[in-house]
């Protein structure tokens, strides 16, 4: 076996959020709009998940409440006739973002990661960046979360399969961009807290180190040790670039997981163009990886 410990993401690779986070990133964007700017509402939604997926990829958003944010940010800064979410939804063209990617560039603002679209685009978010306020997001978010979306959650990585990595001899591990809270209510509901050996979550890592940057994944390593070889399974390019990071302090590879992917061969793609080590679809593929007996990347 080439791996002693397997560090797990949580959103969307052990537990589906698509029908939570993601879509509860969908409902509180559409609802700032309207609740907050007064938006003109629509019967058809503003986001798709491809849309959240595809912005999130972008890198820097890995937590909901700055993606809502870059979102809100983005959003506002398309030129529209009228203040509706019809009108937005006809211009917004998010998976044009990821075909051009020299017109883009990294900004920080008020501390949020946003992707701007060039000079102009910038100029524009800058002039609403008032009307967005991450406090009144977080309000949203966790009133729509808690109160209704948590419950559409499901396990993709089973207590089984966890269970046999435990009987192989491999400690298992979880960095997660959620709270503490959130992420115990989740290991807890689906009776999997006791298979794990150490958890870092957003409570645990400075603001100006999540991922892509390697603290988490540094910090677990501490609790588990600095010596083992690591396999790091996560769902984004921020993760393999997390695991890549890391790897002047740790022996450790990376996995994309595609299992809750919109896109599957586009999010296979940018994996790889981040260096990931493997790449899989599923929950066997992941199996044959960890117990492999070669090292091999797919």
């Amino acid at each position: 076996m080439q791996f002693d410990a397997v560090i797990f993401d949580i959103d969307n690779v052990l537990v589906d959020t698509r029908a939570s986070y993601t879509d509860c990133i969908r409902k509180t964007v559409e609802a700032y709009l309207e609740s907050i700017l007064s938006f003109q509402p629509s019967r058809t939604v503003l986001l798709t998940r491809a849309d959240i997926e595809h912005f999130k990829s972008l890198g820097g958003f890995n937590d909901d409440w700055d993606t809502c944010y870059g979102l809100l940010l983005y959003l506002l800064s398309l030129k529209i006739k009228r203040r509706t979410i019809n009108d937005l939804r006809k211009v917004k063209n998010i998976t044009s973002l990821l075909s051009s990617p020299r017109k883009w560039g990294r900004k920080k603002m008020g501390g949020k990661p946003i992707t701007l679209l060039g000079v102009k685009g910038a100029q524009k978010i800058w002039s609403r960046k008032k009307e967005v306020l991450l406090s009144k997001i977080a309000h949203i978010f966790q009133r729509f979360y808690l109160g209704d979306f948590v419950w559409n959650e499901k396990l993709l990585i089973s207590k089984v399969f966890l269970k046999q990595l435990k009987r192989a001899g491999l400690k298992i591990g979880i960095v997660t961009g959620r709270n503490r809270e959130e992420a115990g209510f989740a290991l807890r509901r689906f009776r999997i807290d006791s298979l794990i050996d150490a958890l870092i979550t957003a409570d645990d890592t400075p603001k100006e180190s999540k991922k892509p940057n390697p603290y988490g994944l540094v910090k677990i390593a501490s609790k588990l040790g600095r010596n083992l070889r690591y396999l790091y399974v996560g769902d984004l390019p921020d993760d393999i670039l997390a695991a890549r990071n890391a790897r002047k302090k740790l022996k450790i590879n990376s996995c994309g997981f595609l299992a809750a992917s919109t896109s599957p061969k586009d999010m296979k793609r940018a994996m790889k163009k981040a260096g990931a080590d493997f790449v899989c679809d599923q929950a066997k593929e992941l199996a044959q990886i960890i117990h492999s007996p070669n090292r091999h990347s797919l």
